[in-house]
């Protein structure tokens, strides 16, 4: 069944289509506000089984990260790394300790005790037999076309969590980007489902947070009084320490072969795209709210170019450019906001301000070196 605006949930399942939405980032974000049921009476389930899933994702974002570094490093070799360099021990300790194999574990580990997560052994609430029936059935999470075995972890995912809930007496609100758990949601008289992380996040704070902050802040939005108006400036400032020299990939076009050569960027522009503000977290004295916001960047590049000679058979620079862009994107930003939340809007601080969704790559548009004559 869906989720029930009215219903109170004891429970969270996050699956792992929202850890990778969310880039496995375990210690920020919104993953990283799971660590507010740590101490709540709020359990936080993860399943072994999405466990599995999520550290064997971790392993492959360490090896290709590893093999990204290590390709830079190589790259960077004969002026950084050359015979006699004091850096080489640098690049020893980053591509061959023994640590680089241990962090996706390490980390997963270390979400669980900040979390409080409940692993729960999908083992000692499955029953095969139904397992089987559900599979032959073709009922959810399994479809009746395509390759089923790829769903059994989805069914054991669910059905061991439908067992635990049974046996605790507890609503589950679970959050997936998967119409299979969508599918088995409606059936369920436990779980119900849900696709937006923060709707999830927001549905157990609301009903909790007592406070005349999230109203105040609005209506004078919506005035423009002066204290919201200084509370906005309060969140460019932090966006302006967030984005200040960032650096995204390069990207361009050319008529000459081109590479990026480094680039730095900054905030340029910043408003709030509405007034929608969800409660991601809070406490006595602070509140996490997320926030859609239209962000603009300037960013400086330089590129080297050069053209391929025939005769030769190689490369020849023709010298290099530096060149601005502007960039613009929508994301959801997390705002903390700390003080007395039953005050005005003068009486808190903005703690931190995180980008959810930074943008990544910047777009150069296309790149020609600028002739000039000798008298100019």
């Amino acid at each position: 069944m869906n989720s029930d605006e009215d219903k109170e949930y004891g429970a969270i399942l996050v699956d792992t289509s929202i850890f990778d939405q969310h880039g496995l980032r375990l210690e920020k974000g919104l993953l990283g506000k799971l660590n507010q049921f740590k101490d709540s009476e709020i359990h936080y389930l993860l399943p072994d089984v999405i466990k599995g899933e999520v550290k064997k994702h971790l392993q492959n974002k360490v090896k290709s990260s590893r093999a990204s570094l290590e390709k830079a490093l190589n790259d960077a070799g004969d002026h950084l790394f050359f015979d006699g360099s004091e850096l080489n021990n640098a690049k020893s300790v980053l591509i061959d300790s023994n640590e680089i194999e241990g962090i996706a574990e390490n980390r997963i580990d270390k979400f669980i005790t900040n979390s409080g997560a409940l692993v729960l052994d999908c083992g000692k609430y499955l029953s095969v037999s139904e397992l089987l029936q559900q599979y032959f059935q073709n009922k959810a999470p399994f479809a009746e076309t395509g390759k089923k075995k790829n769903e059994f972890p989805d069914a054991i995912v669910l059905l061991a969590t439908e067992a635990w809930a049974k046996e605790n007496d507890i609503q589950v609100l679970a959050v997936a980007k998967d119409g299979d758990w969508e599918n088995y949601c409606e059936a369920s008289d436990n779980i119900d489902y849900i696709e937006d992380f923060a709707d999830a996040l927001s549905k157990f704070n609301k009903e909790t947070a007592h406070f005349s902050f999230l109203s105040l802040l609005i209506s004078q939005l919506e005035r423009e009084e002066t204290d919201a108006v200084d509370f906005v400036e309060r969140i460019y400032t932090n966006l302006e320490m967030y984005f200040d020299g960032f650096t995204p990939d390069q990207e361009a076009d050319s008529s000459h072969y081109w590479e990026p050569d480094g680039c730095h960027g900054w905030l340029s522009d910043f408003k709030l795209a509405n007034y929608d503000f969800k409660i991601i977290d809070h406490a006595e004295d602070y509140v996490v709210l997320e926030m859609n916001a239209i962000i603009s960047v300037e960013v400086e590049g330089e590129f080297s170019l050069s053209h391929y000679d025939s005769i030769d058979r190689d490369y020849v620079g023709m010298g290099g450019i530096v060149t601005t862009a502007e960039a613009q994107f929508e994301s959801e930003i997390l705002v903390t906001v700390c003080g007395n939340l039953n005050g005005d809007l003068s009486d808190v601080d903005i703690e931190e301000v995180e980008v959810v969704n930074p943008i990544t790559s910047v777009d150069f548009g296309t790149l020609e070196l600028n002739y000039r004559d000798e008298g100019d």
